[in-house]
Protein backbone atom coordinates (compact mmCIF):
# COMPACT_ATOMS: atom_id res chain seq x y z
CA UNK A 1 0.00 0.00 0.00
CA UNK A 2 1.48 3.58 -0.39
CA UNK A 3 2.87 5.20 2.18
CA UNK A 4 2.96 8.90 0.86
CA UNK A 5 -0.06 10.64 0.72
CA UNK A 6 -0.01 11.90 -2.90
CA UNK A 7 -3.02 13.64 -4.33
CA UNK A 8 -4.11 15.07 -8.22
CA UNK A 9 -5.09 18.89 -7.60
CA UNK A 10 -6.59 21.54 -9.68
CA UNK A 11 -8.10 20.36 -11.97
CA UNK A 12 -9.22 21.66 -15.40
CA UNK A 13 -11.21 20.44 -18.31
CA UNK A 14 -11.61 22.69 -21.18
CA UNK A 15 -12.56 22.22 -24.69
CA UNK A 16 -10.50 24.05 -26.66
CA UNK A 17 -9.24 23.55 -30.21
CA UNK A 18 -11.75 21.08 -31.26
CA UNK A 19 -10.38 19.21 -28.42
CA UNK A 20 -11.23 17.69 -24.67
CA UNK A 21 -8.38 18.63 -23.01
CA UNK A 22 -7.17 18.19 -19.39
CA UNK A 23 -4.92 20.26 -16.75
CA UNK A 24 -4.04 19.10 -13.55
CA UNK A 25 -0.94 18.77 -11.00
CA UNK A 26 -0.15 16.12 -8.49
CA UNK A 27 0.77 17.47 -4.79
CA UNK A 28 2.83 15.24 -2.64
CA UNK A 29 4.80 13.03 -4.88
CA UNK A 30 8.24 13.32 -3.68
CA UNK A 31 9.78 13.01 -0.91
CA UNK A 32 13.44 13.22 0.81
CA UNK A 33 14.29 9.80 0.12
CA UNK A 34 12.66 9.74 -3.41
CA UNK A 35 15.04 12.65 -4.26
CA UNK A 36 17.98 10.99 -2.56
CA UNK A 37 17.79 7.82 -4.67
CA UNK A 38 16.55 9.97 -7.97
CA UNK A 39 20.08 11.78 -7.45
CA UNK A 40 22.06 8.83 -7.09
CA UNK A 41 20.86 8.21 -10.54
CA UNK A 42 18.03 5.94 -9.76
CA UNK A 43 15.30 6.37 -12.68
CA UNK A 44 11.78 7.54 -11.21
CA UNK A 45 8.67 6.70 -13.42
CA UNK A 46 5.40 8.09 -12.95
CA UNK A 47 2.08 6.31 -14.15
CA UNK A 48 -1.04 8.57 -14.97
CA UNK A 49 -4.09 6.91 -15.74
CA UNK A 50 -7.15 8.87 -17.63
CA UNK A 51 -10.44 6.94 -18.21
CA UNK A 52 -12.95 8.78 -20.07
CA UNK A 53 -16.82 7.58 -20.06
CA UNK A 54 -20.50 7.78 -19.91
CA UNK A 55 -21.31 7.99 -15.74
CA UNK A 56 -23.80 5.23 -15.20
CA UNK A 57 -24.57 1.43 -13.86
CA UNK A 58 -20.87 -0.29 -14.23
CA UNK A 59 -21.52 -2.72 -16.69
CA UNK A 60 -23.51 -0.55 -18.51
CA UNK A 61 -21.03 2.70 -18.94
CA UNK A 62 -19.61 3.74 -22.50
CA UNK A 63 -15.93 4.06 -21.90
CA UNK A 64 -14.27 6.61 -24.78
CA UNK A 65 -10.55 6.45 -23.38
CA UNK A 66 -8.50 4.92 -21.24
CA UNK A 67 -4.72 5.58 -21.38
CA UNK A 68 -1.45 5.37 -19.18
CA UNK A 69 0.61 8.18 -19.22
CA UNK A 70 4.42 7.81 -17.74
CA UNK A 71 6.59 10.28 -17.19
CA UNK A 72 10.40 9.37 -16.05
CA UNK A 73 13.05 10.96 -14.22
CA UNK A 74 16.62 10.25 -14.25
CA UNK A 75 19.68 12.25 -12.95
CA UNK A 76 22.53 12.60 -15.03
CA UNK A 77 25.89 12.56 -13.20
CA UNK A 78 28.31 13.15 -15.83
CA UNK A 79 26.14 16.15 -17.06
CA UNK A 80 25.18 17.51 -13.93
CA UNK A 81 21.46 17.59 -15.25
CA UNK A 82 17.70 15.82 -14.76
CA UNK A 83 16.32 14.53 -17.83
CA UNK A 84 12.52 13.81 -18.09
CA UNK A 85 10.81 12.07 -20.37
CA UNK A 86 7.26 13.21 -21.07
CA UNK A 87 5.50 10.24 -23.02
CA UNK A 88 2.35 12.26 -23.94
CA UNK A 89 4.65 15.50 -25.65
CA UNK A 90 5.99 15.26 -29.01
CA UNK A 91 9.61 16.53 -27.97
CA UNK A 92 9.39 13.91 -24.71
CA UNK A 93 13.05 14.47 -23.50
CA UNK A 94 13.47 17.52 -21.67
CA UNK A 95 16.41 18.06 -19.81
CA UNK A 96 17.43 20.69 -16.07
CA UNK A 97 19.98 21.38 -13.85
CA UNK A 98 17.39 22.28 -11.47
CA UNK A 99 15.40 19.66 -9.40
CA UNK A 100 12.70 21.83 -8.41
CA UNK A 101 12.29 22.38 -12.29
CA UNK A 102 12.16 18.54 -13.01
CA UNK A 103 9.82 17.90 -10.72
CA UNK A 104 7.23 20.83 -11.57
CA UNK A 105 8.07 18.71 -15.70
CA UNK A 106 7.20 15.34 -13.10
CA UNK A 107 4.05 16.26 -11.59
CA UNK A 108 1.61 18.71 -13.85
CA UNK A 109 -0.09 17.93 -16.87
CA UNK A 110 -0.97 21.03 -18.99
CA UNK A 111 -3.40 21.39 -21.62
CA UNK A 112 -3.41 17.59 -22.93
CA UNK A 113 -5.51 16.28 -25.55
CA UNK A 114 -8.05 14.19 -24.65
CA UNK A 115 -10.21 13.09 -27.41
CA UNK A 116 -11.77 15.21 -30.54
CA UNK A 117 -14.97 16.93 -29.41
CA UNK A 118 -16.85 15.59 -32.42
CA UNK A 119 -16.82 12.38 -30.30
CA UNK A 120 -18.59 13.81 -27.77
CA UNK A 121 -22.65 15.02 -27.91
CA UNK A 122 -23.90 17.91 -26.70
CA UNK A 123 -25.78 17.64 -23.28
CA UNK A 124 -24.80 14.69 -22.63
CA UNK A 125 -22.73 13.93 -19.06
CA UNK A 126 -19.28 12.58 -18.89
CA UNK A 127 -17.08 11.38 -16.09
CA UNK A 128 -13.14 11.97 -16.59
CA UNK A 129 -11.25 9.95 -13.52
CA UNK A 130 -7.74 10.32 -13.24
CA UNK A 131 -4.87 8.40 -11.31
CA UNK A 132 -1.54 8.61 -10.33
CA UNK A 133 1.42 6.13 -9.23
CA UNK A 134 4.46 5.42 -8.71
CA UNK A 135 5.86 2.64 -11.28
CA UNK A 136 7.55 -0.06 -9.38
CA UNK A 137 11.00 0.20 -9.06
CA UNK A 138 12.95 -2.67 -10.45
CA UNK A 139 16.32 -2.45 -9.53
CA UNK A 140 19.17 -5.51 -9.95
CA UNK A 141 19.77 -7.71 -6.88
CA UNK A 142 22.60 -5.86 -5.51
CA UNK A 143 20.98 -2.31 -5.66
CA UNK A 144 18.30 -3.93 -3.55
CA UNK A 145 20.48 -3.65 -0.62
CA UNK A 146 21.74 -0.24 -1.08
CA UNK A 147 18.72 0.98 -1.64
CA UNK A 148 15.90 -0.60 0.99
CA UNK A 149 14.46 2.23 1.58
CA UNK A 150 12.73 2.36 -2.09
CA UNK A 151 9.45 0.57 -0.80
CA UNK A 152 9.39 3.60 1.78
CA UNK A 153 8.67 6.31 -1.15
CA UNK A 154 6.02 4.39 -2.97
CA UNK A 155 2.83 6.74 -3.76
CA UNK A 156 -0.42 6.11 -5.02
CA UNK A 157 -3.56 8.89 -5.84
CA UNK A 158 -6.81 8.17 -4.87
CA UNK A 159 -9.10 8.24 -8.05
CA UNK A 160 -10.08 11.71 -8.76
CA UNK A 161 -13.13 12.57 -11.18
CA UNK A 162 -14.35 15.35 -12.35
CA UNK A 163 -17.99 15.49 -14.48
CA UNK A 164 -18.72 17.73 -17.07
CA UNK A 165 -21.42 18.08 -20.39
CA UNK A 166 -20.29 19.66 -23.74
Amino acid sequence: MAKNKADIVDIAVTMQRKNLEVSFKIENCFTPKMEEAIGNGVPTTFRIRLILEKPGIPFLRSQYLNIVLERTIKYDRLENEYRVELQEHPDRLRTTKDLEEAKEWMSSVEDLPLIPLWRLQEGQTYQLRMKAELSKVHLPLFFRYIFFFVSLWDFETDWQKITFSP
